[in-house]
């Protein structure tokens, strides 16, 4: 079904205006991808699966991975955000423009559910982040080939 980029745009708006009030813990650096605050940043479902071919398990073997689905954005919007904001947002990520600096990230969040063997975990991506480098680490329990 192909929907216009006016209704995608208000598809991405109801995300981001039904998730809440914010929520300023950015979490530990050692949570890195592992919670929706602290979800690695990449480029594009391309860039997400790029990312995730090149996670390495403990056992040495690449983890299966599928999208679980959206978990909202990075941060929660404060709850006196006006609607025009939210439209500004919305086409902002929409068009992967760069965040200005000290601008909190709203990006909505993709989690992974990854398995290695018997293990099972979720990994948290953003992937509206096509300004920065590709990320060179890996999330805890995980390395990375390069």
């Amino acid at each position: 079904m192909h929907q216009s980029p006016r209704s995608k745009t208000s598809l991405f708006a109801a995300c981001i205006a039904s998730v809440g009030v914010a929520d300023a813990h950015a979490g530990p650096v050692e949570a890195w991808g592992l919670m929706r605050e602290t979800a690695i940043e990449v480029c594009k479902p391309q860039g997400q699966h790029h990312y995730l071919a090149r996670l390495v398990c403990p056992d040495r073997s690449h983890p299966a991975f599928e999208r679980s689905g959206n978990v909202g954005p990075c941060h929660d919007l404060s709850a006196d955000t006006q609607p025009g904001e939210i439209t500004r947002l919305t086409i902002a990520a929409m068009e992967y423009r760069p965040l200005e600096a000290g601008e909190v990230d709203h990006h909505m969040v993709d989690r992974y559910e990854l398995t290695c063997g018997p293990q099972t975990s979720e990994l948290y991506l953003d992937m509206y982040h096509c300004d920065a480098p590709v990320p060179q680490a890996a999330p805890a329990g995980f390395s990375i080939a390069n």
